[in-house]
């Protein structure tokens, strides 16, 4: 069955949901005036003078590209099929669904880690971070559901692919499957 031209509209708002949680993100970890911004909106002055080093940028960086580049891989190959088929829908749902569990490992595998190569104050700074990036996350949970939608769309509409080819070699034995 050829996909209709909604289902190729919420893929690529799922890619554009992804781009935007990832340059949101980078903006809050590298630009300093607004982190500043966050320092005294969510810490008083406490932090106000404090900036992030390079080593926690670049990893949070490279953790926020593992969490999100799978998803978004899956999106823009979803995108490049023009028909739909049943195999490929539930193939989509559970890719998408070990991706979001990679993520959630990711980030709970780094977080302490990137504490044990950072200070304190770091630490402490990338914690206050993290509540306008969980603001950012509603992006990235909105394209996940677009995912989940779409592969249970190209499930339930899509047509059946023969699990033996056509046997058009003269064979009319239905029950030799292996000739």
């Amino acid at each position: 069955m050829e996909r209709k031209k909604s289902v190729s509209t919420a893929l690529r708002f799922a890619i554009v949901f992804f781009v935007i949680k990832f340059v949101l993100d980078m903006v809050i970890l590298c630009c300093e005036p607004l982190q500043r911004l966050l320092f005294m909106m969510f810490s008083g002055n406490i932090l106000r003078d404090q900036k992030l080093s390079a080593v926690s940028i670049i990893f949070s960086a490279v953790m926020l590209i593992i969490a999100l580049l799978p998803k978004s891989i899956l999106a823009v190959y979803s995108l490049s099929k023009k028909d739909l088929q049943k195999q490929r829908g539930l193939i989509t749902i559970i890719l998408t669904a070990a991706f979001s569990l990679l993520s959630s490992v990711i980030s709970a595998i780094g977080s302490p880690f990137i504490a044990r190569i950072t200070s304190l104050s770091e630490t402490g700074l990338l914690s206050i971070l993290s509540t306008p990036r969980a603001v950012t996350g509603l992006f990235s949970a909105a394209a996940t559901i677009i995912l989940y939608c779409c592969g249970a769309i190209e499930l339930y509409n899509g047509t059946e692919k023969p699990v033996y080819p056509n046997n058009y070699s003269g064979n009319t034995d239905s029950e030799n499957t292996l000739s």
